[in-house]
């Protein structure tokens, strides 16, 4: 009788900042394209590393967007809704940490920009960043997304864990932060 070995600690890594940027393509629906004056419209895109600091701690917190772990909510159809392709130059931390918070809510990551969108023009982020971010870092330390799948139970669950999870301490993490422009 023989050995049959199987390695399932694979795993990729890279680094997190590594000073360039890469194009991106989000779709966003010509509705809320729209409402915004053609200089504020094309600067949209370039806002992402700002909406992650504003909004960050408080998606980790939120209910999750998404209804089902095993699947990922996307925006309508472009049958439904017309939409517009926008191309994105951002950075590899920008990006990831995007796509995190975008799993983590079961959405892809053009939904998710529409509704970072949505609540910067509900006035959101002037009522949350005093309170989530005041005098402790906007951002946790550490982030896991993770997708588990529970075969013998017939569940999947989506969770992110942060850390710490439920207190900061004060540390200026802005240097490393600034980098996400």
């Amino acid at each position: 009788m023989g050995y049959l070995l199987l390695n399932t600690n694979s795993q990729i890594s890279s680094k997190l900042q590594e000073g360039l940027s890469e194009t991106i393509t989000l779709l966003v629906p010509q509705e809320t394209w729209l409402r915004y004056s053609e200089k504020e419209a094309k600067a949209l895109p370039k806002r992402i590393p700002q909406l992650l600091r504003t909004y960050g701690k408080y998606l980790c917190a939120s209910k999750r967007l998404g209804k089902k772990a095993g699947r990922t909510l996307y925006q309508p159809s472009p049958g439904k809704q017309k939409m517009k392709r926008v191309n994105v130059r951002l950075n590899t931390g920008s990006w990831t940490f995007f796509g995190v918070l975008a799993q983590a809510h079961g959405v892809s990551r053009c939904y998710l920009f529409n509704y970072l969108l949505a609540l910067e023009a509900a006035g959101v982020g002037n009522s949350i960043v005093n309170t989530m971010n005041e005098g402790v870092p906007t951002f946790h330390r550490y982030y896991s997304y993770i997708l588990h799948l529970d075969l013998p139970n017939n569940q999947v669950f989506r969770k992110l864990h942060c850390d710490p999870e439920e207190y900061f301490y004060t540390l200026d993490y802005r240097d490393w932060f600034s980098s996400l422009d």
